[in-house]
């Protein structure tokens, strides 16, 4: 217990030293922050509503509802959390490499989850797959160090991130009933009821249910084909990997736990592809946990094929062996090239945030735009930016609209990544626009039909300027 809190406050105060740079939540863990400041009493929120956001993820509402009471602090708060859950994946990849095969495999396995694709720049943005890789990882190794019961808790935990992992959290109870005594069998109960409870139970205060479920299958990325999918997630691991997962399990075919863990790999992915012909998204970060279990077991493959280097003997495995370390290399730096990008993009999100708050400021405040929000008006911004624009103002995320179509206030910037498309306009005839603000890349522009005056809610300051027709966007 005393090694666990020391790696966890490792981690956070490691995690609080990279909130020097710019940093900001994206879309996503926007959304998580606006949903725990409406669960929480006294924070200041509209009532609880999943309308106009992403899917529902219990477990990083569960951290960011008690963040709200800490008021503007919430949103580094919580990336305070992702952070140090990318740096627990490291050390639980560590822990369960060097469990496997000794503190080479450890090392190794740690830098193949480094190199994951984009798990630097979830972590920066506030993404809860760092976290879910952080809970599947200590699972692993928890089990296979006997303390079974962590190894469940872990497991539910990356059940209320990922619904994929129910499944496996469900079979690993199934399999633990009959060695656990009563009190046992009541935590496993307990930990399965968690589960539904908080993925269908809390929605269903905001009335919606099965609003998680639904909101998947309409997600921004699109319906693909399975075998899109399938390659999404294949892409994810440095490409040796999958030749030193082979190893491994062609090496250490008498001992299990490689065995298991690939299975498990295959399995995870088997079960994102079937969702995706069910018609959920098939995003790439989806089959992150598969793509981390997968880089566990190369990490082992990694060092056998370095045992067949000291062996004399084995001329022509080690000459093999060279050339597979040597075919790592190339994707090894380049992936490695990529870290530095990924922190980028992670840094655009900040400084794209910052200059909508300026924005937002110099329009009149929160309290002058909240109106288009709340009575008659009207207020849209562009798409990735929906989140941290109903956090700026306090109001729920359907209060902000990602398309134009009252008179109102358009809040917008140039489509990037880090700001997303600008809203499309559907105002007909086509409307008159007149400046009320500018801050970087980001203009507050009021709109009104030709002829017609700005609803009153929408006034915010007074624009001033004469009126300007703009096309749709």
């Amino acid at each position: 217990m005393r090694a666990a809190v020391l790696i966890v406050a490792a981690a956070l105060a490691l995690a609080a030293l990279t909130l020097l740079a710019p940093s900001s939540p994206s879309y996503d863990p926007f959304a998580w922050i606006v949903w725990g400041r409406e669960l929480m009493p006294g924070a200041g929120g509209e009532p609880f509503t999943l309308a106009g956001g992403p899917s529902w993820k219990p477990l990083p509402v569960l951290f960011t509802t008690p963040f709200a009471l800490a008021g503007d602090a919430a949103p580094a708060l919580w990336l305070l959390v992702a952070r140090a859950g990318l740096l627990l994946t490291l050390v639980g990849a560590f822990a369960l490499g060097r469990r496997l095969a000794g503190t080479a495999a450890g090392a190794f396995a740690a830098l193949f989850m480094l190199l994951l694709a984009d798990v630097v720049s979830l972590a920066w943005r506030g993404a809860s797959e760092p976290l879910l890789l952080a809970t599947i990882l200590w699972a692993c190794e928890r089990h296979l160090a006997g303390a079974r019961r962590t190894a469940f808790a872990f497991g539910v935990a990356a059940a209320l991130i990922r619904p994929e992992a129910l499944p496996f959290v469900a079979l690993y109870a199934l399999w633990l009933w009959r060695r656990e005594d009563a009190r046992g069998r009541a935590l496993l109960l307990g930990g399965l009821a968690l589960v539904p409870l908080l993925w269908v139970g809390l929605p269903g205060l905001a009335g919606d249910p099965l609003a998680a479920s639904a909101t998947a299958q309409t997600d921004v990325g699109g319906q693909t084909s399975v075998r899109t999918a399938l390659d999404r997630g294949f892409e994810l691991p440095l490409a040796p990997v999958w030749l030193l997962a082979l190893a491994a399990l062609l090496m250490r075919e008498r001992e299990p736990a490689p065995y298991l863990l690939a299975g498990g790999a295959f399995a995870w992915f088997a079960l994102v592809a079937a969702m995706t012909a069910a018609g959920y998204a098939g995003v790439a970060r989806y089959m992150l946990p598969g793509a981390a279990v997968l880089s566990v077991v190369a990490a082992v493959g990694a060092v056998d094929v370095l045992c067949l280097l000291a062996r004399r003997r084995a001329l022509v495995l080690s000459v093999l062996a060279v050339a597979v370390f040597v075919l790592c290399l190339v994707p090894l730096a380049r992936r490695a090239s990529t870290l530095d990008d990924q922190v980028r993009s992670g840094t655009a999100v900040a400084h794209s945030n910052e200059d909508l708050q300026a924005a937002v400021a110099a329009a009149g405040g929160a309290g002058a735009l909240r109106g288009c929000a709340l009575h008659d008006g009207w207020i849209a911004v562009n798409h990735t930016s929906q989140s941290a624009l109903a956090w700026e103002l306090k109001v729920s995320l359907d209060r902000v609209a990602r398309t134009m179509r009252r008179p109102g206030l358009l809040v917008r910037a140039p489509r990037s990544a880090a700001a997303g498309a600008p809203p499309a306009i559907t105002l007909t005839p086509s409307p008159h626009a007149t400046a009320v603000a500018r801050a970087g890349t980001w203009s507050v522009i009021a709109l009104r039909a030709v002829g017609a005056p700005l609803p009153a809610a929408c006034a915010g300051r007074k624009a001033s300027g004469p009126a300007r027709r703009i096309p749709n966007i």
